[in-house]
Protein backbone atom coordinates (compact mmCIF):
# COMPACT_ATOMS: atom_id res chain seq x y z
CA UNK A 1 0.00 0.00 0.00
CA UNK A 2 1.23 3.90 -0.93
CA UNK A 3 1.92 5.67 1.95
CA UNK A 4 1.85 9.38 2.09
CA UNK A 5 4.82 11.92 4.06
CA UNK A 6 5.54 15.62 4.33
CA UNK A 7 8.60 16.76 3.72
CA UNK A 8 8.49 18.52 7.10
CA UNK A 9 7.01 17.55 10.49
CA UNK A 10 3.46 19.72 10.28
CA UNK A 11 4.49 21.48 7.12
CA UNK A 12 5.55 21.22 3.27
CA UNK A 13 3.97 19.16 0.74
CA UNK A 14 2.77 15.94 1.10
CA UNK A 15 3.97 12.95 -1.18
CA UNK A 16 3.17 9.82 -1.86
CA UNK A 17 5.74 6.82 -0.95
CA UNK A 18 6.35 5.83 -4.46
CA UNK A 19 9.56 4.28 -6.18
CA UNK A 20 8.96 6.82 -9.35
CA UNK A 21 8.79 10.04 -6.99
CA UNK A 22 11.10 12.78 -7.98
CA UNK A 23 12.69 10.79 -10.67
CA UNK A 24 13.23 10.95 -14.17
CA UNK A 25 11.58 8.70 -16.15
CA UNK A 26 13.73 8.19 -19.07
CA UNK A 27 16.75 7.77 -16.37
CA UNK A 28 18.29 4.92 -17.96
CA UNK A 29 19.01 2.91 -14.62
CA UNK A 30 15.14 3.21 -14.13
CA UNK A 31 13.69 2.12 -16.74
CA UNK A 32 16.11 -0.94 -16.71
CA UNK A 33 14.72 -1.44 -13.00
CA UNK A 34 10.67 -1.95 -14.35
CA UNK A 35 11.71 -4.93 -16.24
CA UNK A 36 8.59 -7.73 -15.06
CA UNK A 37 7.84 -11.07 -16.57
CA UNK A 38 4.47 -11.26 -15.61
CA UNK A 39 2.33 -8.69 -17.48
CA UNK A 40 -1.34 -9.57 -17.89
CA UNK A 41 -2.53 -11.25 -20.76
CA UNK A 42 -5.86 -9.32 -21.24
CA UNK A 43 -7.78 -11.82 -24.24
CA UNK A 44 -5.43 -14.91 -24.43
CA UNK A 45 -7.19 -17.14 -26.36
CA UNK A 46 -8.13 -14.65 -29.34
CA UNK A 47 -6.73 -15.27 -32.76
CA UNK A 48 -5.81 -11.80 -34.50
CA UNK A 49 -6.19 -11.79 -38.42
CA UNK A 50 -5.34 -8.94 -40.82
CA UNK A 51 -6.49 -9.18 -44.00
CA UNK A 52 -4.74 -7.15 -46.61
CA UNK A 53 -6.22 -4.71 -48.40
CA UNK A 54 -4.24 -5.11 -51.65
CA UNK A 55 -3.63 -9.07 -51.09
CA UNK A 56 -6.98 -9.90 -51.05
CA UNK A 57 -10.21 -7.40 -50.84
CA UNK A 58 -8.96 -5.15 -54.22
CA UNK A 59 -9.54 -8.82 -55.59
CA UNK A 60 -13.43 -8.79 -55.04
CA UNK A 61 -15.76 -11.53 -54.57
CA UNK A 62 -13.61 -14.42 -55.58
CA UNK A 63 -10.83 -13.59 -53.28
CA UNK A 64 -12.86 -12.77 -50.56
CA UNK A 65 -15.99 -15.29 -50.55
CA UNK A 66 -14.17 -18.18 -50.04
CA UNK A 67 -11.91 -16.51 -47.24
CA UNK A 68 -14.67 -15.16 -45.18
CA UNK A 69 -16.55 -18.10 -45.28
CA UNK A 70 -13.33 -20.18 -44.05
CA UNK A 71 -13.48 -17.19 -41.24
CA UNK A 72 -17.64 -18.14 -40.47
CA UNK A 73 -16.68 -21.71 -40.03
CA UNK A 74 -13.30 -20.96 -37.64
CA UNK A 75 -15.50 -18.16 -35.78
CA UNK A 76 -17.79 -21.02 -34.12
CA UNK A 77 -15.06 -22.67 -31.97
CA UNK A 78 -12.73 -20.00 -31.77
CA UNK A 79 -12.44 -16.32 -31.14
CA UNK A 80 -11.50 -13.94 -33.35
CA UNK A 81 -10.74 -10.38 -34.66
CA UNK A 82 -10.07 -9.70 -37.70
CA UNK A 83 -8.32 -5.97 -38.98
CA UNK A 84 -8.45 -5.01 -42.57
CA UNK A 85 -5.99 -2.62 -44.42
CA UNK A 86 -6.53 0.59 -47.48
CA UNK A 87 -5.12 -1.47 -50.25
CA UNK A 88 -5.10 0.38 -53.73
CA UNK A 89 -6.83 3.14 -52.91
CA UNK A 90 -5.00 4.08 -50.19
CA UNK A 91 -1.74 3.90 -51.79
CA UNK A 92 -3.41 6.16 -54.45
CA UNK A 93 -4.56 8.34 -51.78
CA UNK A 94 -0.84 8.28 -50.32
CA UNK A 95 0.38 9.46 -53.91
CA UNK A 96 -2.16 12.34 -53.93
CA UNK A 97 -1.39 13.44 -50.92
CA UNK A 98 2.21 13.29 -51.55
CA UNK A 99 1.38 15.28 -55.12
CA UNK A 100 0.08 18.20 -52.68
CA UNK A 101 2.98 18.15 -50.13
CA UNK A 102 1.01 17.04 -47.20
CA UNK A 103 3.47 16.50 -44.11
CA UNK A 104 3.84 12.88 -42.77
CA UNK A 105 1.06 13.47 -40.40
CA UNK A 106 -1.31 14.39 -43.11
CA UNK A 107 -0.33 11.46 -44.85
CA UNK A 108 -1.14 9.22 -42.03
CA UNK A 109 -4.54 10.71 -41.26
CA UNK A 110 -5.88 10.64 -44.80
CA UNK A 111 -4.61 7.10 -45.52
CA UNK A 112 -6.70 5.50 -42.53
CA UNK A 113 -9.73 6.56 -43.76
CA UNK A 114 -9.79 4.27 -46.62
CA UNK A 115 -9.84 1.15 -44.24
CA UNK A 116 -13.03 2.69 -43.07
CA UNK A 117 -14.57 1.52 -46.17
CA UNK A 118 -12.80 -2.00 -46.15
CA UNK A 119 -14.18 -2.80 -43.17
CA UNK A 120 -17.60 -2.04 -43.66
CA UNK A 121 -17.97 -3.99 -46.55
CA UNK A 122 -16.64 -6.45 -44.81
CA UNK A 123 -18.76 -6.07 -41.94
CA UNK A 124 -21.45 -6.44 -44.53
CA UNK A 125 -20.91 -9.37 -45.40
CA UNK A 126 -20.45 -11.15 -42.38
CA UNK A 127 -23.02 -9.18 -40.62
CA UNK A 128 -25.52 -12.44 -40.96
CA UNK A 129 -23.34 -13.85 -39.36
CA UNK A 130 -22.69 -12.24 -36.06
CA UNK A 131 -20.13 -9.40 -36.96
CA UNK A 132 -19.77 -5.74 -35.03
CA UNK A 133 -18.01 -3.02 -36.33
CA UNK A 134 -15.42 -2.51 -33.66
CA UNK A 135 -14.72 1.08 -33.43
CA UNK A 136 -12.04 2.44 -31.33
CA UNK A 137 -14.18 4.31 -28.47
CA UNK A 138 -15.89 0.81 -28.34
CA UNK A 139 -12.11 -1.37 -27.92
CA UNK A 140 -12.95 -2.10 -24.38
CA UNK A 141 -16.41 -3.68 -24.92
CA UNK A 142 -14.59 -6.19 -27.23
CA UNK A 143 -15.04 -8.89 -24.39
CA UNK A 144 -18.70 -8.57 -24.71
CA UNK A 145 -18.76 -8.99 -28.67
CA UNK A 146 -16.68 -11.94 -27.95
CA UNK A 147 -18.64 -14.02 -25.13
CA UNK A 148 -21.62 -13.20 -27.70
CA UNK A 149 -19.91 -15.48 -30.33
CA UNK A 150 -19.87 -11.88 -32.48
CA UNK A 151 -17.38 -11.86 -35.23
CA UNK A 152 -15.13 -8.03 -34.66
CA UNK A 153 -13.75 -5.73 -37.19
CA UNK A 154 -11.27 -3.35 -37.10
CA UNK A 155 -9.73 -0.48 -39.28
CA UNK A 156 -5.93 -2.27 -38.87
CA UNK A 157 -3.81 1.33 -38.99
CA UNK A 158 -2.70 2.78 -35.44
CA UNK A 159 -4.34 6.09 -34.85
CA UNK A 160 -1.50 8.14 -34.49
CA UNK A 161 -2.96 10.17 -37.02
CA UNK A 162 -1.23 14.11 -37.10
CA UNK A 163 1.29 12.90 -34.40
CA UNK A 164 2.93 10.34 -36.65
CA UNK A 165 6.54 9.67 -36.55
CA UNK A 166 8.94 10.67 -39.37
CA UNK A 167 10.14 7.47 -41.08
CA UNK A 168 13.52 5.79 -41.29
CA UNK A 169 13.34 6.92 -44.93
CA UNK A 170 11.53 8.84 -47.25
CA UNK A 171 8.25 10.51 -46.09
CA UNK A 172 5.50 7.50 -46.09
CA UNK A 173 4.66 6.54 -42.51
CA UNK A 174 6.15 3.51 -41.02
CA UNK A 175 3.35 2.34 -38.86
CA UNK A 176 0.50 1.17 -41.43
CA UNK A 177 -1.94 -1.47 -41.05
CA UNK A 178 0.69 -4.39 -40.29
CA UNK A 179 1.87 -2.79 -37.49
CA UNK A 180 -1.36 -1.27 -36.06
CA UNK A 181 -2.46 -5.07 -36.05
CA UNK A 182 0.55 -6.83 -34.27
CA UNK A 183 0.46 -4.38 -31.80
CA UNK A 184 -3.72 -4.50 -31.28
CA UNK A 185 -2.32 -8.63 -30.92
CA UNK A 186 0.29 -7.44 -28.15
CA UNK A 187 -1.89 -5.48 -26.17
CA UNK A 188 -4.44 -7.85 -25.87
CA UNK A 189 -2.00 -10.95 -25.53
CA UNK A 190 -3.37 -12.80 -28.25
CA UNK A 191 -3.12 -16.67 -28.93
CA UNK A 192 -1.98 -15.43 -32.26
CA UNK A 193 -1.51 -13.09 -34.72
CA UNK A 194 -1.96 -14.26 -38.39
CA UNK A 195 -1.20 -11.84 -41.47
CA UNK A 196 -3.20 -13.27 -44.95
CA UNK A 197 -1.40 -12.08 -48.13
CA UNK A 198 -1.49 -13.08 -51.40
CA UNK A 199 1.43 -15.37 -51.28
CA UNK A 200 2.50 -18.01 -49.60
CA UNK A 201 4.94 -16.41 -46.68
CA UNK A 202 7.94 -14.47 -46.49
CA UNK A 203 10.16 -14.80 -49.70
CA UNK A 204 13.79 -13.68 -50.17
CA UNK A 205 12.39 -11.25 -52.63
CA UNK A 206 9.81 -10.17 -54.37
CA UNK A 207 8.30 -13.29 -56.00
CA UNK A 208 6.28 -11.18 -58.31
CA UNK A 209 9.75 -9.45 -59.31
CA UNK A 210 11.65 -12.47 -58.61
CA UNK A 211 10.47 -15.49 -59.82
CA UNK A 212 13.23 -17.33 -58.71
CA UNK A 213 13.18 -15.78 -55.07
CA UNK A 214 13.74 -18.41 -52.28
CA UNK A 215 10.76 -18.66 -49.61
CA UNK A 216 11.60 -18.76 -46.13
CA UNK A 217 9.20 -21.13 -43.70
CA UNK A 218 10.83 -19.92 -40.56
CA UNK A 219 12.99 -17.13 -39.84
CA UNK A 220 14.06 -15.47 -36.32
CA UNK A 221 12.89 -11.14 -36.26
CA UNK A 222 16.67 -10.36 -35.44
CA UNK A 223 18.39 -12.63 -38.48
CA UNK A 224 15.19 -10.76 -40.50
CA UNK A 225 16.28 -7.47 -39.33
CA UNK A 226 20.18 -7.91 -39.42
CA UNK A 227 19.56 -8.75 -43.45
CA UNK A 228 17.88 -5.44 -43.90
CA UNK A 229 15.74 -6.53 -46.50
CA UNK A 230 15.30 -3.84 -49.93
CA UNK A 231 11.15 -5.55 -49.46
CA UNK A 232 9.13 -6.47 -46.86
CA UNK A 233 5.33 -8.55 -47.02
CA UNK A 234 4.53 -6.48 -43.88
CA UNK A 235 5.77 -3.57 -42.43
CA UNK A 236 9.36 -3.26 -41.34
CA UNK A 237 8.71 -2.02 -37.80
CA UNK A 238 6.30 -5.40 -37.14
CA UNK A 239 10.10 -7.16 -36.82
CA UNK A 240 11.28 -4.54 -34.84
CA UNK A 241 8.59 -4.66 -32.49
CA UNK A 242 8.33 -8.20 -32.51
CA UNK A 243 11.95 -8.12 -31.21
CA UNK A 244 11.02 -6.43 -28.27
CA UNK A 245 7.67 -8.53 -27.52
CA UNK A 246 6.42 -9.89 -23.90
CA UNK A 247 3.52 -11.77 -25.31
CA UNK A 248 3.36 -12.16 -28.91
CA UNK A 249 6.43 -13.62 -30.14
CA UNK A 250 5.78 -15.27 -33.18
CA UNK A 251 3.83 -13.74 -36.38
CA UNK A 252 2.49 -16.26 -39.25
CA UNK A 253 2.41 -14.90 -42.87
CA UNK A 254 -0.38 -17.45 -45.02
CA UNK A 255 -1.89 -17.07 -48.10
CA UNK A 256 -5.47 -15.77 -47.88
CA UNK A 257 -6.09 -17.07 -51.81
CA UNK A 258 -5.15 -20.86 -50.79
CA UNK A 259 -8.88 -22.04 -49.47
CA UNK A 260 -8.10 -23.81 -45.94
CA UNK A 261 -4.68 -22.31 -45.25
CA UNK A 262 -6.20 -20.23 -42.59
CA UNK A 263 -8.12 -23.42 -41.26
CA UNK A 264 -4.71 -24.82 -40.64
CA UNK A 265 -2.87 -22.07 -39.45
CA UNK A 266 -5.67 -21.59 -36.77
CA UNK A 267 -5.26 -25.51 -36.08
CA UNK A 268 -1.62 -24.81 -35.40
CA UNK A 269 -0.33 -26.66 -38.86
CA UNK A 270 3.04 -25.68 -40.38
CA UNK A 271 1.79 -23.34 -42.74
CA UNK A 272 3.22 -19.97 -44.25
CA UNK A 273 6.07 -18.28 -42.85
CA UNK A 274 6.47 -18.23 -39.27
CA UNK A 275 8.50 -15.02 -37.87
CA UNK A 276 9.42 -15.76 -34.44
CA UNK A 277 11.30 -13.57 -31.27
CA UNK A 278 14.55 -15.54 -30.97
CA UNK A 279 14.20 -15.71 -26.75
CA UNK A 280 10.69 -17.06 -27.40
CA UNK A 281 12.33 -20.70 -29.28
Amino acid sequence: MTKLYKEKENMGRTHLDSRFMRESLVDKQLIESTKIDDTVSIIPDINVLSIGGKSIIDRGRKAVYPLLEEVVEINKNNRLLIGVSGGARESHTLAIGLDFGLPIGGLSKVAGAIEEQNATMLYALLAKHGAIRLHREHFMDLPNFLNNGMIPIMTSRPPHHYWEKPPRKGILPDNGADYGMYMTAEVLGAKSMIFIKDQDGLYSEDPQKNPKAEFIPKISASELLKSDPDDLIIDYNVIVMLNRAKHVKKILIINGLKKGELTKAINGEEVGTTIFNEGSE
